[in-house]
């Protein structure tokens, strides 16, 4: 007798399901990818805005630098045409003619609160940032007396009492200063002064120092 047949086995086709993705899911991808994409939209702008300000205190700088180097000029002129120096900053504006058309704000502060240098302080700028105390022809300052008389707001000398001409200006602000210049790394530090030089007849021609001759940065 023929052996038992072998009954045939009927494989069933395999059948690929794929799950279909909740609408929850979909939403919670699409959330990660916009919080990813505000997160770097953050970083970029964070970045975009710090480099705007640096840039921006950048040219503040270069223009406390310029003005600061025009009163020098300023005060040289006044000195030149008038045998003398200015006991205020607003003389340099009053003068006929003029030395200079206004006494400019200061970039740093946005306002004209210039601290003036007075004749016999510049032994703080020549002593630091401009060569050493004692200069040669650097002239002696006289207490409580000014070239040409004069008195008022901005001719006395902070904590003295004593009037005295006007050789420079440095600002106000005492922030920390991103260039370093002549040395000094606080705006107020940085300084502007014309130094007069003794000539036969009495003070002549000058240079500036700290703030470099007119025309010519002091920065390093």
């Amino acid at each position: 007798m023929p052996g038992p047949q072998r009954r045939a086995r009927r494989v069933a086709p395999i059948r690929r399901t794929t799950r279909r993705r909740s609408p929850n899911s979909a939403r919670g991808f699409t959330m990660v990818a916009v919080v990813v994409t505000m997160a770097v939209m953050a970083i970029m702008l964070t970045v975009a805005v710090q480099t705007a300000t640096f840039q921006k205190r950048r040219e503040k700088e270069a223009e406390l630098i310029f003005r600061g180097t025009q009163i020098v000029e300023a005060l040289r002129l006044f000195q030149a045409r008038n045998g003398r120096l200015p006991v205020r900053l607003i003389e340099l504006v009053r003068a006929r003619p003029r030395v200079i058309r206004k006494v400019w704000k200061d970039p740093i502060t946005d306002r004209t609160d210039w601290v003036p240098i007075f004749l016999g302080q510049e032994g703080d700028v020549v002593g630091g940032a401009a060569g050493g105390a004692g200069r040669p022809g650097a002239p002696t300052p006289t207490p409580g007396t000014a070239p040409g008389g004069g008195t008022g707001p901005g001719g006395r000398r902070p904590g003295t009492g004593a009037i005295g001409p006007v050789i420079g200006v440095h600002s106000r602000s005492c922030e920390e200063s991103i260039k370093v210049y002549n040395g000094r790394t606080r705006y107020c530090d940085w300084k502007f002064v014309y130094m007069p030089k003794r000539g036969p007849g009495g003070l002549g021609w000058g240079d500036a120092t700290g703030g470099g001759s007119p025309g010519k940065g002091g920065e390093e």
